[in-house]
């Protein structure tokens, strides 16, 4: 889950500086509740609860908590706090959703956000209310990127940068040091409307 959350943050903030972190494991082993091999119990063999610092180029810190042990929470799977107020952030791993603001008063609000195509619901998920889910717009966009010569909003530098800062965490969580990153990435530019909408063009 890693890639899709802190991707968001770099796409939001721009490149990490460095890391630090505290990660453990509840469990020595966990027992597989998905098919096809649902109550297979395995061993643990990685930090399945990860408490992390991420330092940005920018300034900005962002305290990251994650974890596959927490049986229920009541927190937003995003929130950030900054000098005027504060924003809450839809979830990542899905596209749309309700974003809200407060202000400096600490009252919130909904914003109203772009007609975007790809926030209309087209998926259901386990029963749920459908969602919002176009996980090939990475690949339609470098497909038009190649096309303009320009460069592709998931492009390899971001892909290097984001898996640098998730080993670094790992790295971080082992050895109880900070750890300065040795990657770094440009903040990919937003996705408008129209853009959206030019890349759902039906082949002729």
């Amino acid at each position: 889950m890693g890639p899709y959350y802190i991707t968001n943050l770099v796409q939001l903030i721009g490149p990490v500086k460095r890391v630090a972190a505290l990660a453990t494991s509840a469990q020595t082993e966990r027992t597989i509740t998905s098919q096809p091999r649902a109550g297979e119990t395995i061993p643990v063999q990685t930090p399945t609860t990860i408490h992390a610092l991420l330092e940005f180029e920018n300034g900005a810190t962002i305290t990251l908590n994650v974890s596959w042990d927490v049986k229920a929470h009541r927190h937003d799977n995003m929130e950030l706090y900054g000098t005027q107020g504060s924003l809450f952030v839809p979830d990542p791993n899905h596209f749309g959703g309700t974003l809200e603001q407060s202000d400096a008063s600490g009252a919130i609000s909904a914003v109203d956000v772009w007609d975007h195509p790809f926030g209309q619901a087209n998926w259901e998920l386990d029963g749920k209310a459908p969602r919002a889910n176009y996980r090939t717009a990475g690949l339609a966009d470098m497909a038009a990127a190649i096309i303009a010569d320009r460069p592709h909003r998931c492009g390899l530098d971001l892909a290097v940068h984001v898996t640098d800062v998730m080993a670094s965490i790992l790295k971080s969580g082992e050895t109880g040091k900070f750890i300065d990153m040795t990657t770094t990435c440009e903040r990919p530019a937003a996705l408008s409307p129209d853009e959206a909408r030019a890349l759902m063009v039906a082949p002729a």
